[in-house]
């Protein structure tokens, strides 16, 4: 069973938006089986730097589309997105420096950003690219 089940009320009403949501979930659901099947901390920092670099790239697009359709709500957003791209690269660098131990904490920390960001900011940008007709 997975760590996070998605589910309709994450659907941003952007198809690739929802989808690379899907993947951060899927990614999110990796890093619990990594830590849950005991794996090394080799499989464990390579699925966080994965999740890492796959929001930091979700992100840039999300930002590229709020750029080009003036979405009023930019400077925010992006301030919120640059925010958690900071915590999780302290995550992982504490994590490689062995100052962190990964636990059920920091993965419910990630699974409350991700929901509670995409059903806020999220739903409120795809209601503005659905609105403008922007539709992937």
């Amino acid at each position: 069973m997975a760590y996070m089940e998605w589910r309709p009320t994450l659907e941003v009403g952007h198809a690739k938006i929802d989808s690379e949501h899907r993947s951060l979930v899927e990614a999110l659901n990796r890093l619990h089986a990594a830590m849950k099947q005991g794996k090394g901390k080799d499989e464990i920092e390579k699925t966080l730097l994965f999740l890492k670099d796959y929001t930091v790239e979700h992100f840039k697009g999300e930002e590229r589309m709020m750029i080009a359709h003036r979405y009023p709500g930019t400077n925010t957003h992006c301030a919120i997105h640059a925010d958690l791209v900071k915590e999780v690269g302290d995550l992982i660098a504490n994590y490689q420096a062995g100052k962190v131990v990964l636990t059920s904490s920091v993965l419910s920390f990630l699974e409350d950003w991700l929901v509670k960001h995409i059903q806020g900011e999220d739903m409120a940008l795809g209601a503005f690219l659905k609105e403008k007709g922007a539709v992937a």
